[in-house]
């Protein structure tokens, strides 16, 4: 096997997960590392054991090495595309944290670069590469929930703002020009992206949303200058081709105890979804067990099936990670699509093709295009239409960014 020499762009908290994934694929090695902040840049190499000579802080300079078979993207959301597409452009494989972008506009962009620099991209969604997403397609597919018609999205904490009231993470969450936006943005992907692959990606035609953030602030726990500028709650009402229509709810802090869970519902039975994936599953636990870095425990990814047989009504649970080690264990090429980096690996290597791989570039493009309806919505105060999002979406990517040591100036 062909050992992967990985760069990596970005060494906040997302990256220790990152990085904790690479240490558990053999034949993987992140070798190279930069990020603006020398200081965060230098402790990552001494925790990670990448040597100073291939630390940098501006990554333009880590482009221009010939060692490096592919790069991963772990800046944050408005700086996903200007950096992903530079990292194309110089000639690498690009795999890019969560979301594609915080428009349509930018994710478009992103997917489009695939084909102009002739390279290979992927999306971090840890929700579809498990066996809960895997067999509720499934279940679809082979009509055992009839004709859809009606699903639910949903994603909620009691208090959890990033950069606010989880002060481990990034300012940067809070953030209208780095960030873009809030809760769906952030882990909503995992919930929409996931909903929209098992559903057999439908097309869009048109959404009602309203965001908000009237959520309590203590303005004691903002820096003075710093504002919170994103939403707290972002909900709405999608309606596809084909009559299917998705309800969705994403919060970072509200009120009440429970929201519920996310399901499908057809003419023959209902799934729901339980404990869906956000972490990355159980390459993201350090070696020798422990938390997982900025996620907690690993999740554990369960199906409910209500519905008929033989005309008699039932109600199943289906234990996913379980019946997942048991699937790896008669099928080991099945492990390929368990987990974002092993499949990404898989793919720069060319175990994985075009036919063979999950499209995440594709899925999170039209994940955007979904969020970005909402935010419309709210804006405009009415529904408005697939088309309608695709022509007023406008770029919010960092074209100029300031660093402690210059300005890098974007081509996108």
């Amino acid at each position: 096997m062909k050992e992967l020499r990985i760069g990596i762009i970005g060494t906040g908290m997302i990256s220790g997960r990152h990085m904790t994934v690479w240490s558990n694929i053999p034949g993987t090695s992140v070798v190279a590392a930069c990020d603006i902040d020398e200081k965060k840049v230098q402790d990552f190499g001494e925790k990670y054991h990448i040597p100073k000579e291939n630390l940098y802080t501006d990554f333009r300079q880590m482009l221009k090495r010939d060692d490096l078979d592919c790069i991963d993207v772990c800046v944050h959301n408005n700086l996903h595309t200007p950096v992903s597409v530079a990292v194309m452009k110089a000639g690498f494989p690009c795999y890019s944290e969560k979301p594609m972008a915080a428009t349509y506009a930018d994710a478009k962009i992103l997917y489009d670069a695939q084909k102009t620099y002739q390279q290979k991209l992927a999306v971090q969604i840890s929700s579809i590469y498990n066996l809960q997403t895997r067999l509720a397609k499934k279940l679809i597919e082979e009509g055992k929930l009839g004709k859809l018609y009606h699903a639910r999205s949903v994603g909620h904490r009691r208090e959890g703002r990033p950069g606010l009231d989880m002060p481990f993470f990034s300012r940067d969450f809070i953030s209208k020009k780095i960030g873009g936006h809030g809760p769906l943005c952030d882990l909503g992907i995992y919930h929409l992206a996931q909903m929209l692959y098992i559903m057999g990606m439908p097309e869009l035609e048109s959404v009602y949303g309203v965001s908000s953030a009237d959520y309590y602030l203590d303005k004691r726990m903002l820096p003075k200058g710093l504002a919170y500028e994103v939403e707290d709650l972002s909900a709405g009402l999608a309606r596809f081709k084909g009559g299917i229509s998705l309800d969705i709810y994403e919060d970072w802090a509200m009120h009440i105890d429970d929201v519920g869970s996310s399901f499908i519902a057809g003419s023959l039975g209902g799934l729901k979804l339980i404990d869906v994936d956000q972490t990355g599953g159980d390459l993201a636990r350090p070696k020798g067990g422990g938390m997982i870095i900025g996620g907690g425990m690993v999740q554990k990814p369960t199906l409910e099936f209500y519905g008929y047989e033989e005309g008699i009504m039932v109600s199943k649970v289906i234990d996913c990670q379980l019946n997942g080690r048991k699937e790896a264990m008669v099928n080991p090429r099945i492990s390929l699509y368990n987990d974002n980096q092993v499949h990404w690996a898989a793919y720069v290597r060319g175990d994985l093709d075009d036919k063979d791989r999950i499209d995440s570039p594709y899925i999170a493009m039209q994940t955007a295009l979904l969020s970005e309806g909402i935010f419309l919505s709210q804006e405009l105060g009415r529904s408005v239409s697939a088309g309608e999002i695709i022509e007023k979406s406008v770029s919010m990517a960092v074209r100029k960014q300031e660093t402690p040591w210059g300005i890098i100036e974007y081509d996108f």
